[in-house]
């Protein structure tokens, strides 16, 4: 489903325009929240991984 059947939607469901755009905003300020976490994440996960294989980390215990 795109955006605008999203908007269409919403407006049959009694949503206003304005309301429409609200949650327009909001899905797409959630998107980029998303998008941030998943790439700090994977930042750390390499971050991880390069501990790893570089020996600074390991699953021995000192």
């Amino acid at each position: 489903m795109d955006r605008k059947e999203d908007r269409d939607i919403l407006r049959k469901g009694g949503f206003a325009e304005n309301e429409v755009v609200e949650l327009s905003k909001l899905r797409a300020f959630h998107a980029e929240k998303e998008k941030q976490q998943a790439a700090a994440t994977k930042r750390r996960l390499e971050f991880i991984r390069w501990l790893v294989v570089t020996g600074k980390l390991s699953d021995q215990i000192a």
